[in-house]
């Protein structure tokens, strides 16, 4: 892939409004014909499969259907770019490229987790019912049958299973439009500044526009959009891709000609956050701390509005908090959640007391299989800088696995100014909760240093197989070793950045090619890419 120039990458203003609004919208430099043709040959693949579908549904009783998620519009997913692959020259562009790599780095990765997303026309019942009358603003308004599309508000889960849920760049959603999406069709609907919240609040900064035909919308991955009902007569689809950080960052990487944080023109956001949108600014750019400009005297305050379902205001207090520097508070605050078993998922339960979905109401802080809130303390540790490190691997060393999960998760946010807690993170990948070692190893990779002495457990855990690690967690049927293994190799595709023990990392990586997860071995396979260039 040729070399970006500095014209393809985003500008400090578009960077601020990322920043602050949590997406950018980008215009592809592709000529309009393509977007025709992979509409085009998005609606032939799905009339094939539909085909296909109504082929195999003869003779089966409809009660069975659903079983078999046979519904109006099939589920396309990872090999949508295998079916359709004219939407690599979107992906591969220059406009598409610089706007990813400007945001999360020039290394990042393209995810194996992708989606097709269709919505078919509402039916005439409901049109009346709604023509001129849903507000933009609605939740889980109704949609046209067999849709494949979310119309509650909410952020997306991570795939196979739960990753912690961050303020900082680490993944994005790509959202492509092959085709012109007015409001009247249903485009995705977002919540400028969402990708802050731990969960969907009432909705503000809702942006729901008409789409021009090839517009590629690149979000935080914790956004909080919906799908909105389709009113038009033919069906609209969207692919959704997904990038990955790979490095921390040590400057910025995009076309930076001013170091100032300030509130970008095109804001969108109903509150302003200046103290946690230039810590997010800052640490793009490389700068580790937010400086402590606050009294110590604050924290208390401060930390007294961790939790609070005024975003505003628990933004404030957890950057607010980081800036005051005291770290032994912040620490005895996270503390305070030890002892209540929150490293394990609370989940619904049917009349039979069979588990269903995660139980998330009230938004609590605890291991769930979608994305992993953490403690707001372990926020605002995360943002205080290299001061934070002796408090947080003390805590690491608590038999607390909430408690290591969190602590890991902020020196993780650090990155390589936490080398030095690098053996204490590796101890924690021979934890018998598979939930710790998920984030051991995602601290890991974004360290990204010393990885050295994580080799032979990194190892081990992609070839041995446990026991207590089997259970399918979620009905698609993966299992938290799945994920373990996962988060291995992705720790392995971070290391290689520095260049050393190579041959150790393209051997591990070599015998994870046949792993049963495919996202496993395709990070795998990205992994030995990189390594051969």
């Amino acid at each position: 892939m040729d070399a970006l120039n500095d014209d393809a990458l985003l500008s400090d203003e578009q960077v601020r409004e990322f920043v602050a609004n949590g997406f950018v919208r980008l215009t592809p430099d592709v000529p309009l014909a393509l977007h025709d043709d992979i509409d085009a040959a998005l609606r032939q693949m799905m009339e094939d499969e539909l085909r296909y579908r109504a082929e195999l549904l003869t003779g089966i009783p409809r009660a069975h259907r659903q079983r078999l998620e046979l519904g109006t519009v099939p589920r396309h997913g990872n090999d949508i770019l295998a079916r359709v692959p004219k939407m690599r020259r979107v992906l591969n562009c220059a406009v598409v490229r610089g706007a990813v790599a400007s945001i999360v780095g020039p290394d990042y990765c393209l995810h194996p987790h992708r989606a097709l997303h269709g919505s078919t026309p509402i039916d005439a019942r409901t049109l009346e019912e709604t023509d001129g009358a849903l507000p933009a603003e609605a939740n889980a308004p109704r949609m046209g049958e067999g849709s494949k599309i979310n119309s509650a508000w909410h952020q997306d889960a991570h795939s196979p299973l739960a990753r912690a849920r961050h303020h900082l760049p680490r993944y994005l959603i790509g959202y492509y439009f092959p085709h012109e999406t007015p409001v009247a069709m249903g485009p995705t609907r977002i919540q400028a500044g969402s990708h802050l919240y731990p969960c969907p609040v009432a909705p503000s900064g809702v942006v729901l526009e008409d789409v021009p035909a090839g517009t590629f919308f690149l979000l935080h991955y914790d956004l909080v959009h919906a799908g909105f009902p389709n009113r038009t007569a033919r069906t609209r689809y969207m692919a959704k891709f997904v990038f990955a950080r790979t490095r921390h960052p040590e400057k910025p990487n995009w076309r930076s000609l001013d170091a100032t944080w300030r509130r970008p023109a095109n804001c969108l956001v109903e509150y302003d956050a200046p103290k946690t949108w230039a810590y997010i600014w800052n640490w793009m750019r490389g700068v580790a701390n937010v400086g402590a400009s606050d009294r110590r005297s604050d924290a208390a305050a401060h930390i007294a509005g961790f939790g609070s379902a005024d975003q505003k205001a628990r933004l404030e207090s957890i950057y607010g908090a980081a800036a005051g520097g005291d770290v032994p508070a912040l620490a005895d605050a996270l503390l305070a959640h030890a002892g209540q078993g929150k490293h394990e998922r609370a989940r619904m339960r049917d009349r039979n007391g069979r588990p269903l979905r995660e139980d998330i109401r009230g938004a609590p802080r605890r291991w769930n299989e979608r994305g992993v809130v953490m403690e707001d303390a372990a926020y605002a540790l995360a943002a205080s800088g290299d001061r934070a490190v002796p408090a947080l691997q003390n805590i690491l060393a608590t038999r607390d696995p909430w408690m290591q999960i969190n602590a890991a998760f902020a020196l993780g946010e650090l990155g390589p100014t936490a080398a030095d807690a690098v053996p204490n993170v590796v101890a924690l990948l021979d934890s018998p909760h598979s939930q710790v070692v998920r984030q051991a190893l995602d601290a890991l990779g974004a360290i990204g240093e010393g990885l050295a002495p994580a080799l032979a457990k990194i190892e081990r855990l992609l070839k041995q197989t446990n026991p207590a690690w089997q259970e399918e967690q979620v009905k698609r049927g993966w299992t938290a070793e799945d994920q373990v293994r996962m988060n291995a190799v992705a720790a392995l595709l971070s290391a290689l950045h520095h260049g050393e023990h190579t041959d150790a990392i393209e051997r591990i990586a070599s015998a994870a090619l046949g792993d049963k997860n495919g996202y496993v071995s395709a990070i795998a396979r990205e992994v030995l890419g990189r390594v051969a260039c």
